[in-house]
């Protein structure tokens, strides 16, 4: 059994994937090495600043990690179904119906002015330049 040569679109899609998971690698190293330095700054004389921070960098390190699962489920639906998650949620909402809009029945009426009123009660007070005689 041989396997089936690799098309140039799953190619492009596996040198991307290990190529995110390299990244992926160095990002995850890199907050676990700035966890272990500042866990080693703390435990030294640091304040609990320090700890905290020590703490916080492995939860960044778990963030990449979810970010690139989020990033590769959402490439495996696009692979099977050949529809981006965006357009399959807009097409889902399009088939329920919109309701991005509210009724305007719902809503008060909105008050209508002319150019001239408007202008009217936006007139400036003074002139530019000028200067008022209570500020002398």
């Amino acid at each position: 059994m041989s396997a089936a040569p690799d098309t140039p679109r799953t190619a492009v899609r596996r040198r991307t994937r290990i190529l995110r998971l390299i990244v992926l690698i160095i990002l995850v190293l890199a907050t676990l090495a700035l966890a272990w330095w500042q866990y080693t700054r703390w435990s030294e004389s640091g304040s609990f600043q320090n700890l905290g921070y020590a703490l916080q960098w492995p939860c960044f390190g778990a963030f990449f990690i979810y970010v690139w699962k989020k990033i590769g489920d959402y490439e495996d639906e696009l692979a099977e179904t050949g529809v981006s998650p965006t357009v399959r949620e807009k097409q889902q909402q399009a088939a329920q119906g919109d309701f991005s809009e509210i009724d305007p029945a719902l809503l008060p009426e909105r008050p209508t002015l002319d150019v001239d009123t408007f202008n009217e009660l936006n007139k400036p007070q003074r002139r530019r330049g000028e200067i008022r005689d209570d500020f002398r």
